[in-house]
Formats: structure tokens, C-alpha cells, sequence
């Protein structure tokens, strides 16, 4: 969802209308804000939305949540934690689910099946009235797909460095959230478990939410406009000798990855600029690209910023997989077979697809050697009448879990075993730095599903759902091939 702190959200005086115009982030559309200072005011919209609540599948969500200016640096805003205390326009059909800490709200439609959501008007009454004065307020929505509580299974018995059962070297049933033995998890190869699994540790037998696309350069720029400069400058590769105009990720827009520095002043300010002769935020500029160039402080940062958190290698195979039985070899659609997708339509829109298409047992993947040097559109194969292989869609409905860009996961290495699954606060150190107690250092991060580069031929699979090549590659440098997401 593109925004400008300095152009659109910077509120003339509490208690009037914030200047906003309906913004797109993967079809998610935000009407104008307005606050009387005990809640802030707007409408929601998205497409296709799905309530598909059994005990095997799950439903698509909004993780909603706000930024404030007081004067100085944008801090996190905080919500009411009670649901009584907000309210969504009765027609809607909207259920609101308050963070306990007040961090967020997911909010998802209550309508069994699928449908637009329509306009919908939302008033979400803050944690604290808010004194008189002048404030920027800035609401973000990252669209979530649910994946329910359930047993499943890890490792398929084929992929290079598989999981498995150490008794009976067959896929492994994870059954609950519980500890499991040092003894219980084995893996073909490099970067075997690193001893027992605690109880704290997410192994996704419970149910969470995922981000449904990975992260796109959109949402990175607005990520780092909020950022003091010094933050910032953690978060670029020129650092602080960046001057105005410049890329973020490179030195140029390198691997199709456009993100500038759009202003230079006090408050620095962020764009996605893809097509060079043309303004910033131009049409085919690449904001609803995925964020590629992105190493584990980059990642937990943004994680840290938006109140998700890091997802496990199990979850991963969870969201991927669902409750099915493994496929030898298989890719996130549940087949062993794929299609490269590699030559654009409408390139750098937000329109942005392929002219490949999937085959009845091949999903549609970035991937390979030839044809692009870089990433696709967030959800580039998914439309009205896609099924999942040409959505390339994993169990759940997230897209481009297999190719596009490899996804950051925490390991099973003693490194990775120290994450609880606690949430991100909202704010970051005053270096720019990801802060919450238990995440990760990166020798604990590694990478699953593969990205735009990645070679699918007998004996090399990367975008297998259970290979585990890289899981145990540090996971501190920046990579064109690198993005990610989160969960809640």
C-alpha cells in the first residue's frame, strides 16, 4: 500500500480529517482517515476475500495497524484490546480481532465461502485519547491467509536434506505443540536438528497466520519512510552516504528491484521507481514487486515494525503442505512438477502476470536460469478463475512459496531453537535494528522454497517444500534472490 508521510497523511490539526487517497496493496483499499481522538475512521475494501473454516482449511484476514508523528519520530499507535470497543458497519460482515497488547487488529470476513469485501466503514477506538494538537497518522493492512490448527507432516522422504522420523526414516507427523526429543527429528545430510525441540518453539501444529504474498517493495518503502534516518541508513546499502535519487537495494535497479530515496530532507522519504525516466511511482514502476536484496536485520526489522513475527522451517512446511501426506520431490501446489514462469505482461504493473501457464499436474513458479534476473509481481498468477497450480498457490492459498524469492525461516539448529514465537512490538532499536527478545542472530535463519534463479533438475531441487540445501546458510548477507514474510 503506497503512502507519503509528507504528502498524504500529515493531519493539519487532531481532531480533522487526514488528506488520504484510496490506496492498493494487492487489491486492499483504504478510504479517508478521520479521528475525534478517542478512534480513528475509515473504509476497507478488498477482493476475494474466503472463509473456508473446516478443520482442514482456513480463511484470508487483514493485519491492520497504525503509526503516529508527534513532532518527531513515528511510533507505533496502540488500539483498545477489547473487540466491544470497536465497530465495523453491520452489512460487512466483518469480524474484528484485537491484538491483546493492542499492537493490531485482524479483521476477516465472517461470510462462509468467497466475495469481495466491500466498502466497509471501520471505527477502532485507540488504547488512550490522544491530547490535543498536530500528528501524522499513518494505517497499513497486510493481507494474512489463516492456517488452521492440525496435525501434519515434515520431510518427504526425497528432498536433499530432508526432515524425517528418526525411527522410522519416513516423513515425520508433528501432533501438537508439545517438546519434542532430541531423538525425534533427524535430517538427511547437513543441519540436523540441534537436540530437543522446546515446547515455546513454533512447529506449526497450531494455527497461525501467514503473510499471504511475500513482501513486496511497496511495502518496504513505506516501511522505511517511517524510520528515523539513522534507521534508515541500516537498511540501505549505500547507508548514510545515500543522496536523493539513489537505489536502496543497489547501486542501480539491479534484479528489478526499484526502491529509491524519493526525498533527502529532515525526514527522508522512500519510492518505488522501477522505470527511471518516468516519476517515482509511476504505473510500471514495480510496487507490487517482491522485495528482493533482503538479509535477516532487513526482514526482522520490518517483522519487529509491523507487530508479526519470523515463521519456522515447520511452519513453512505447514503452509505449504497442509495436513496431506508429502509428495516426493513436491513444490508448494502439491505436485512434482513445474513451469517456468519468465516472460512478463504489463511488466512493473500492478497488473504484472506471465504469459506461461500452468498444466494440469506442472504450478507456475519464477524460477530457472533463463529469461528474468529478478522477481515477479506479489501473486503474479493468481486471478478470478486460477486454481492452484497456476496460482502456484501452496494448501492455504499463499502464493509463491516455491520460486519467486527465497523465504527467510528459523532453523532447527541450537542457533534457531531459541525462538519462542514472540511478536514484534511496533518499534526498532535506535540503530534501525529488530529488538525482541529470543528472535534469532542469522546463523539461526535460513532459506526455504527457492527464488528466481533457482534450478529444478534431478538431484537439485530448491523449490521442493521440504529441501533443506540452504537451511543452514547464515542468512546476514543481502541476496537479489532473498525476501520474505511474516506471521502472526
Amino acid at each position: 500500500m503506497r503512502f507519503s508521510v509528507r504528502d498524504i497523511f500529515l493531519c493539519i490539526a487532531l481532531w480533522a480529517v487526514c488528506s488520504m487517497g484510496v490506496l492498493h496493496a494487492n487489491n486492499l483499499r483504504f478510504g479517508p482517515i478521520q479521528s475525534d481522538g478517542t478512534a480513528i475512521e475509515f473504509t476497507i475494501a478488498w477482493d476475494h476475500a474466503w472463509n473456508l473454516d473446516t478443520a482442514s482449511q482456513g480463511h484470508d484476514a487483514v493485519w491492520l495497524f497504525a503509526k503516529i508523528q508527534r513532532g518527531g519520530a513515528w511510533q507505533h499507535l496502540h488500539f483498545a484490546p477489547q473487540a466491544s470497543a470497536h465497530t465495523v458497519q453491520e452489512s460487512a460482515l466483518l469480524a474484528i480481532a484485537p491484538d491483546p497488547q493492542g499492537l493490531g487488529l485482524m479483521i476477516r470476513t465472517t461470510r462462509l465461502g468467497g466475495g469481495d469485501i466491500s466498502v466497509a466503514h471501520l471505527r477502532l477506538a485507540l488504547a488512550e485519547p490522544l491530547a490535543a494538537g498536530e500528528y501524522g497518522l499513518a494505517v497499513f493492512g497486510i493481507e494474512m491467509a489463516y492456517v488452521p490448527e492440525s496435525p501434519f507432516w515434515v520431510g518427504d522422504g526425497a528432498s536433499n536434506f530432508c526432515l524425517y522420523d528418526s525411527v522410522t526414516k519416513q516423513p515425520y507427523l508433528i501432533g501438537s505443540e508439545n517438546a519434542l526429543p532430541a531423538d525425534a527429528l533427524n535430517a538427511r545430510g547437513a543441519n540436523p536438528p540441534g537436540g530437543a525441540i522446546p515446547a515455546a518453539f513454533p512447529k506449526g501444529h497450531g494455527g497461525f497466520y501467514l503473510m499471504k504474498y511475500e513482501l513486496s517493495q511497496q511495502q518496504y518503502a513505506d516501511f522505511l519512510s517511517t524510520l528515523t534516518p539513522e534507521q534508515q541508513a541500516a537498511h540501505m546499502v549505500a547507508g548514510t552516504s545515500a543522496t536523493e535519487g539513489s537505489y536502496v537495494m543497489s547501486a542501480n535497479p539491479l534484479h528489478r528491484n526499484g526502491i529509491i530515496l524519493h526525498a533527502a530532507d529532515a525526514t527522508p522519504q522512500f519510492a518505488c521507481n522501477a522505470q527511471p525516466t518516468d516519476p517515482a511511482w509511476s504505473a510500471a514502476d514495480g510496487q507490487n514487486r517482491a522485495c528482493n536484496w533482503l538479509a535477516w536485520p532487513d526482514l526482522s526489522a520490518y517483522l519487529d515494525w509491523a507487530a508479526l513475527r519470523p515463521i519456522t522451517e515447520l511452519e513453512y512446511e505447514k503452509a505449504c503442505r497442509g495436513p496431506k501426506m508429502p509428495v516426493p520431490l513436491e513444490f508448494a501446489w502439491g505436485t512434482d512438477a513445474v513451469i517456468d514462469a519468465n516472460t512478463p505482461l504489463q511488466d512493473g504493473t500492478e497488473e504484472e502476470s506471465v504469459v506461461q501457464v500452468a498444466t494440469q499436474t506442472a504450478g507456475l513458479a519464477s524460477h530457472g536460469y533463463a529469461g528474468l534476473q529478478g522477481p515477479l509481481r506479489c501473486g503474479f498468477g493468481a486471478h478470478t478463475s486460477s486454481d492452484r497450480l497456476q496460482a502456484g498457490a501452496g494448501y492455504y492459498g499463499h502464493l509463491e512459496l516455491s520460486g519467486n524469492l527465497w523465504e527467510m525461516c528459523v532453523n532447527l539448529r541450537d542457533e534457531g531453537l531459541i525462538y519462542d514465537g514472540a511478536y514484534g512490538d511496533g518499534n526498532l532499536a535506535d540503530d534501525g535494528s529488530a529488538n525482541v527478545l529470543h528472535w534469532p542472530a542469522p546463523l539461526g535463519v535460513g532459506y526455504k522454497g527457492g527464488g528466481w534463479n533457482s534450478g529444478v533438475i534431478p538431484g537439485f531441487r530448491d523449490l521442493a517444500v521440504s529441501d533443506r540445501f540452504y537451511i543452514g546458510l547464515a542468512s546476514d548477507t543481502r541476496r537479489a534472490t532473498v525476501g520474505g514474510r511474516g506471521g502472526r
